[in-house]
């Protein structure tokens, strides 16, 4: 059985961080004590558990997230996120590793800013190039997969993922495969940073300029109303799992308060969770 590790010995937060703040000045954002670097003893209620969550901003950045959550014996999750500042429209990273006893889930997508139908020619200039990466690394991927590939959410796959968003069980040999694939993207993602300009008025009706707006609020309802939340209560409890949502999505427009489950896009369930599973 695979050992569910209470020290970060992957280290994956660390690495991706270490790659973009040498290449981008980061600015840290404040971090609730609560969420930001602390051991949970299990109670009557709450299971044992470790947290340990970084924000930061720069100019083009609205905000970045990297966390590392830790459920005694079920689960480590590494989770990193970054997010273009408004009048920017270069793709935000997403990436993460759920280590679990009995299978690894890596997820990885660039999440298209412009709305790709009115705008023929973003993914020539910003995807092409996490092509060559996901070629490059998806045999060593496909060589530890353990299964077909977890459900895919609809709402996130037609309305907010790229047509290349990885999402895939593994075998836990599969792990630094995971890692360097996700290592080699994060370095890719900071030339895009370098790359991205401000939109001018001349282009700006190719981006929605409420796109961004509304992509965090969905993702954020999706992966709230998956077992991500509950995950996150079982040991922070409601209060810091709503904090850990508040510091990767922001906080939300309409305050739901902290100390009980939320409820985003009229729904309890997010609707790819009861999903008939993919089959390669």
């Amino acid at each position: 059985m695979f050992a569910i590790d209470p020290e970060d010995s992957l280290a994956l937060n660390d690495a991706q961080l270490d790659i973009i703040q040498r290449a981008i000045a980061l600015e840290p954002m404040p971090v609730d004590e609560r969420i930001a670097d602390r051991t949970y003893e299990a109670t009557a209620t709450n299971e044992a558990g470790r947290v340990r969550l970084r924000n930061f901003t720069d100019p083009k950045i609205s905000r970045l997230t990297a966390y590392r959550f830790h459920r005694e014996n079920m689960l480590n999750e590494h989770l990193f996120h970054i997010w273009p500042a408004e009048g920017f429209d270069f793709p935000a990273l997403t990436t993460v590793i759920f280590e679990m006893p009995q299978v690894l889930i890596l997820g990885a997508d660039l999440l298209p800013i412009a709305d790709v139908v009115f705008d023929r020619t973003y993914y020539g200039r910003w995807m092409l190039g996490y092509a060559e990466v996901l070629k490059k690394h998806w045999p060593a991927l496909v060589e530890h997969r353990a299964g077909p590939e977890p459900a895919p959410d609809p709402y996130f796959t037609n309305q907010i993922g790229s047509t290349m968003s990885v999402l895939m069980y593994l075998k836990h040999t599969g792990l630094e495969p995971a890692k360097a694939f996700l290592l080699e993207l994060t370095e890719h993602w900071t030339t895009l940073h370098a790359q991205a300009q401000p939109r001018t008025d001349a282009d700006a009706a190719a981006v929605e300029a409420r796109r961004i707006q509304l992509m965090t609020k969905a993702y954020k309802a999706l992966d709230y109303h998956s077992p991500a939340s509950d995950g996150l209560a079982s040991v922070l409890g409601w209060t810091g799992a709503n904090l850990m949502f508040d510091h990767v999505f922001g906080p939300d427009l309409e305050d739901q308060g902290l100390d009980h489950k939320r409820t985003y896009l009229e729904v309890e369930v997010s609707p790819g969770t009861f999903s008939a599973p993919r089959s390669h």
